[in-house]
């Protein structure tokens, strides 16, 4: 039968006897029983095994950088003697867990590679809520394909933070992912750019994941690494989401199969802002508020990409957009569509709204947005505008301009206009309009595609 049991922290900080008590209780709860932590500080020594459907709870976590450090309610501290065979909560092939409502603190130093919370194989439909996790040495959760190579499913994360992970603060979350409202910052003071971002999946991990209202700061790599595999569907969703002054890109979206050119699941960032990434420890450099890398396929609406200029004073990204090949092939972007918003970059870098725009076999850039160069800039420049032709010709100059840009024109003052507008040229940063009779001198409307 299912139990629901209450413990009290012991004070024991050699960590044994409030492990023992938590794994007994854990293990006698049953599938659908609950262990309740009292409010106080726990010492652990190893780590604590959650059964299958059985709830590990506390009283209060903390939510942000400040209150996940010095946290108040049911707080577990790893002691420097924890056996490092797991992460402080570990779970391994169960279904239906759940951990909620406590503090997981690394202020006594764990040895190396210690994770908050570790799953291995199959773990199917854990839910974790409420639950900050700081200073672990190793990851802040981590998914592990076991012997076999699986992986499990279905995690539900709300409302967690992780902060000064030694690693990536999530990493390999699972197939058909829910996270909502968790806060990465400071991964990666162990590890890091190599392995400091503030969600990391991989091949092996699969696609189908929504963040929804997620943040990434500060982190040592990028606050978005992803390289899902996935099906042709399993689209990884950004929703509201953003990043701050991440030492890479804000994301990154790759491809690390050989050639470069493997699937990958489609990609969706809609409503989001990236802020300030690529600051490379004051250093700036050649980041970008979103790259893609290889074979992927993108697509954005409603985002933003800003420059800060607090950490570098030119001003970081660089780039809003970064393209780039890579494997042996080599492969890159299938699609890359930008539907709304603004891309903003640092020019005092000798930034670009897009790095490498002939890297994609389909870039799509809407008519509504916007590029503007430099921190705080008002200065704008649109994908669409109006020209008066002189003598049945005019030069457009526009950032958006390249010499393969589609470009659409309207008439829109038929009295003045006695001949055919067309595009005449195309170069970088400008195109030409020429008319069918030399003495046009109607105003003729431009949109760039």
């Amino acid at each position: 039968m299912p139990s629901a049991t209450t413990l009290s922290p012991s004070g024991d900080i050699t960590g044994a006897t409030d492990t023992a008590a938590i794994n007994a209780a854990l293990g006698g709860a049953g599938a659908g029983g609950s262990v309740l932590l009292g409010p106080g500080d726990w010492y652990t020594g190893a780590p604590l095994r959650i059964p299958a459907g059985v709830e590990l709870a506390g009283i209060k976590g903390g939510i942000n950088g400040k209150t996940s450090t010095t946290p108040a309610g049911s707080v577990i501290h790893p002691v420097a003697a924890f056996s490092a065979t797991g992460g402080v909560l570990d779970l391994a092939g169960v279904a239906g867990a759940r951990i909620r409502d406590l503090a997981i603190l690394n202020d006594l130093g764990s040895p190396a590679g210690v994770d908050g919370i570790s799953c291995h194989g199959n773990v199917k439909g854990l839910e974790v809520l409420h639950v900050s996790v700081a200073l672990v040495s190793g990851y802040g959760l981590a998914c592990y394909q076991d012997a076999e190579g699986i992986d499990g499913d279905g995690l539900w994360m709300s409302r967690c933070m992780f902060q000064r992970t030694g690693k990536s603060a999530v990493h390999r979350p699972v197939s058909d992912s829910s996270i909502h409202n968790v806060h990465a910052q400071f991964a990666g003071h162990v590890a890091g750019a190599s392995d400091g971002h503030g969600f990391f999946t991989t091949p092996g991990s699969s696609g189908n994941i929504v963040y929804i209202g997620c943040r990434a700061d500060l982190c040592a790599g990028s606050g978005w690494f992803i390289d899902h595999r996935g099906r042709f569907g399993d689209a990884t969703k950004l929703i509201g989401c953003s990043t701050e002054r991440n030492f890479q890109d804000g994301v990154l979206i790759t491809n690390s199969s050989p050639a470069g050119t493997d699937w990958r699941g489609p990609v969706i960032i809609s409503g989001c802002c990236f802020e300030g990434d690529g600051m490379n420890n004051g250093a700036g450099g050649e980041y970008a508020g979103i790259r893609v890398q290889g074979n992927n396929r993108v697509f954005i609406d409603g985002t933003t990409v800003m420059v800060n200029n607090l950490d570098v004073s030119a001003g970081a990204p660089k780039y809003s957009l970064g393209i780039n090949v890579t494997g042996s092939a080599p492969g890159q972007p299938e699609t890359i569509e930008w539907a709304s918003g603004r891309m903003n970059y640092s020019t005092r870098q000798g930034g670009q709204a897009i790095q490498n725009h002939t890297l994609a076999d389909h870039l799509v850039i809407g008519p509504t947005v916007t590029q503007a160069g430099g921190y705080e800039s008002t200065t704008i420049s649109p994908r669409t505008g109006k020209v008066a032709l002189s003598g049945g010709t005019a030069t457009v100059s526009s950032p958006w301009a390249f010499p393969g840009s589609l470009i659409y024109l309207t008439n829109i003052s038929p009295s003045g206009t006695v001949g055919t507008p067309y595009v005449s040229s195309r170069g970088t940063g400008s195109f030409t309009i020429e008319s069918t009779s030399s003495s046009d001198s109607g105003t003729i409307a431009w949109m760039i595609m």
